[in-house]
């Protein structure tokens, strides 16, 4: 063992030794050969299960370990967690030297220890210099403070000679001051440590742990951010099947994690024994799931918490109780869909944003599905410099507004911002909410003392507001106390339940009241299944088409709109005939029973042919009030105006807009203009331009289906391609019914001219 020594000894003499300001050790690597190095007896001691340093000797007598001591400055600290499972006497205590001039502690000439046992039951630490091999007793601690088996953290700190030593219980509990004076010298010596002395019995009762040595740790709020979390490993893209939590140290000073506490809504764990260095991460999983991980930077921990895949709100608290942060997350965080269903982890973007929530995460990037102990793949280290916008603003009570912006906003400058409405609202309430615990996403809440009007758009305004990162703007919007539909106020408008085969159905729903409608409640079914819309509102007289493939609406229906194309999942529709009704809480606001028979007889191939609602008023189980989408439309005109719409009062028209063509593309007048107006739905039409003799020029449209209102475009070119002379020309246009009573039939002359 002495030779053992020597040859460590021998090492460490012969190697440049580095200037350290500060050494710690939490022997979480089970090792006492990495990070710091320990020379010594260490075949008498080994790093146990619990990551500690415990005293493992064969037989009773005396074993010490040392280590070089650090560079330290005049003022200075060292603390450590010590635990005698013994009664102290002495022939059982320890010492630790805090200063020694030899490696071998316990024959060192000159020294600095605090020793812990003696014999009787009075016992108490006490601080011995020793100087030229002779001990004098400095100062002794509370009279039977440790007479009997104890675990304690201590703490001794030098000011410009002036001492103190603390000791507390645990991480969390208040220090007691059990030594204090002033250091009549300093003895030299480049080594610390610790050496025990022990009978038969107690060869492995001392137990050593948290060992810290440097400048004094400032007392400072923790600066630990939690960085990423993987609450859904599978599917597996490459890392263990564990789930798990990155931390991370973003202050200028170690922390020690021992006795920090993380919090979700099941309970709370508590972190065991880790220095975590400033600028580096720390990955914490179960007990016994630490395999495939960085063993230097993952920390098994006890009752670790079973991470809700939809979202939890997850706290984190340092060893006094207070919270150094807090993540609300949820699926969206993602921003990803494809990767919200598991294998890959949530990862912080920016550790400088001064408020991260929703805006600040997003689904990592990293090959392996995360990067647990290593930098974020979403990393962004760039200073926020763009000004926030408003995302809602939402009554969501009589009298209460929601407003909710794209990133956090600065708390104090929603306290202080000037509002303006654009109505008289009456007095309110301003609530400003934390950023952590914001309400269904909404920062600012206010609470009028009167209801503020339906159906009614009032504007509001925002002077100057600022972001957490202080980028300002003015912001302005306009809200609107939604109303409850009533039977009659929302009807369902066109229907396909025959979509092409690249296709999805869709449905339509209008709104034919003059009320701004919530949608919060209602749903579309099939008399089977529903599925709740996810669109907030409808304005009056407003279309909706609601689609779970709204590309192939846009790209396969030519008059489509997108502005009132909104996405939507469905029920199924079957093809030859089926249900489709529309519910408001669960009772029924409208509904369709189809048949694949009410479509035109006149149409051969009704695959992706829409029906049209032909009158919003009438009755929707009549079948004379649904007809097939026109044919000069492509058979669909979803978030558009129905084809097949007609008034009662309506009988036919058919105008010019100009009754001249001049198609010579200099913009006068280019092509003629047909406007025409059926005076019933569903009805084909010949449309054929002709010559003062008779001779046919252009057929514009051969039993074509036509909506009820429309406009047809003659460009001046011929049946054989060529362009029309000048001349007056003839337009027969001619409407069938599929009811023989319907007939529609005008003539029209123009002129084809020729400008001079």
């Amino acid at each position: 063992m002495r030779l053992f020594l020597i040859l460590i000894f021998l090492h460490l003499a012969c190697t440049p030794r580095p200037v350290f300001a500060q050494v710690f050790d939490d022997f979480h690597d089970q090792s006492m050969f990495q990070g710091l190095i320990w020379g010594g007896d260490i075949g008498s001691f080994t790093t146990n299960s619990n990551r500690q340093l415990q005293l493992n000797a064969a037989n009773s007598g005396s074993s010490s370990v040392f280590f070089m001591q650090p560079n330290l400055p005049t003022n200075w600290e060292c603390s450590f967690w010590l635990r005698l499972n013994l009664s102290p006497s002495s022939l059982n205590f320890c010492r630790f030297y805090l200063f020694a001039d030899q490696n071998d502690l316990l024959l060192a000439s000159n020294a600095l220890y605090l020793e812990f046992g003696e014999a009787g039951s009075q016992d108490a630490p006490k601080l011995f210099g020793r100087v030229n091999g002779n001990d004098s007793l400095l100062a002794a601690g509370p009279a039977g403070s440790i007479a009997a088996a104890f675990q304690l953290f201590f703490t001794f700190k030098c000011y410009n000679g002036a001492y103190t030593l603390e000791a507390k219980t645990s991480m969390a509990a208040a220090s007691n001051l059990w030594l204090s004076g002033q250091l009549p010298w300093l003895p030299l010596g480049p080594y610390a440590g610790l050496a025990c002395v022990y009978s038969n019995s107690n060869t492995q009762n001392f137990y050593f742990d948290d060992l810290y040595f440097g400048t004094i740790q400032e007392p400072s709020m923790s600066k630990i951010l939690i960085t990423e979390l993987m609450a859904d490993p599978e599917p597996q893209q490459g890392l263990p099947n564990t789930e798990y939590i990155e931390l991370y140290n973003s202050g200028l000073q170690a922390q020690q994690l021992h006795g920090f506490q993380l919090n979700d809504a099941g309970g709370s764990c508590t972190l065991p024994s880790y220095w975590l260095q400033p600028g580096c991460y720390a990955t914490l999983v179960g007990t016994g799931k630490g395999s495939g991980f960085d063993p230097t930077k993952t920390i098994e921990v006890a009752v670790f918490p079973s991470l809700n895949n939809s979202g939890e709100l997850l706290s984190l608290l340092d060893a006094q109780g207070v919270q150094t942060d807090q993540v609300d997350y949820k699926l969206g965080w993602y921003q990803d869909s494809s990767k919200e269903d598991g294998g890959f982890s949530l990862e912080r973007c920016s550790l400088e944003d001064p408020c991260s929530a929703a805006h600040n995460w997003r689904a990592s990037e990293a090959v392996l599905g995360g990067s647990p102990g290593l930098p974020n793949s979403v990393m962004d280290t760039f200073a926020d410099t763009l000004a926030a916008f408003l995302l809602f603003a939402e009554v969501r009570d009589s009298n209460l507004l929601a407003l909710g912006f794209s990133e956090p906003m600065d708390s104090s400058s929603l306290a202080q911002v000037d509002l303006t409405f654009s109505e008289e609202l009456g007095a309110y309430t301003r609530i400003v909410l934390p950023f952590q615990q914001m309400q269904n996403e909404a920062q600012l809440l206010l609470l009028f003392e009167q209801a503020l009007p339906r159906s009614k758009p009032v504007g509001i305004s925002f002077s100057p507001l600022s972001d957490c990162w202080g980028n300002q703007a003015s912001l302005n919007t306009t809200f609107i106390r939604l109303e409850e539909p009533s039977n009659g106020d929302l009807v369902i408008n066109e229907l396909l339940f025959d979509p092409p085969s690249n296709g999805s159905d869709f449905v339509e729903i209008y709104n034919t009241s003059n009320k701004y409608l919530s949608l919060k409640n209602c749903s579309i079914g099939n008399a089977q299944a529903s599925y709740s819309l996810t669109n907030p509102s409808i304005a009056p007289q407003e279309i909706l088409a609601l689609c779970p493939d709204t590309s192939f609406l846009l790209h396969f229906y030519p008059i489509a709109v997108a502005t009132h194309i909104k996405m939507q999942t469905l029920p199924y529709f079957y093809n030859d005939s089926g249900t489709c009704v529309l519910l408001y809480n669960g009772n029924i606001l409208d509904q369709l029973k189809y048949a694949s028979t009410w479509h035109s007889p006149l149409i051969e191939e009704i695959e992706g042919v829409s029906l049209e609602r032909l009158n919003a008023t009438g009755p929707t189980q009549s079948e004379q009030n649904w007809f097939s989408a026109a044919q000069s439309i492509g058979y669909a005109s979803p978030g558009a105006k129905n084809s097949q719409q007609i008034g009662a009062q309506q009988k036919g028209a058919l105008t010019l807009t100009h009754p001249e063509l001049s198609p010579d593309q200099d913009g006068y007048h280019d092509f003629l203009e047909i406007q025409y107006a059926l005076p019933a739905a569903n009805m084909l039409v010949q449309a054929t331009i002709y010559t003062l003799s008779g001779q046919l020029v252009k057929q514009l449209a051969t039993n074509e289906l036509f909506g009820t209102t429309g406009i047809l475009i003659w460009d001046g070119s011929t049946e054989y391609g060529t362009l029309a002379s000048a001349g007056i020309y003839i337009l027969e246009f001619k409407a069938f019914s599929t009811n023989p009573s319907v007939f529609f039939n005008r003539r029209l002359s123009f002129a084809r001219c020729i400008k001079h």
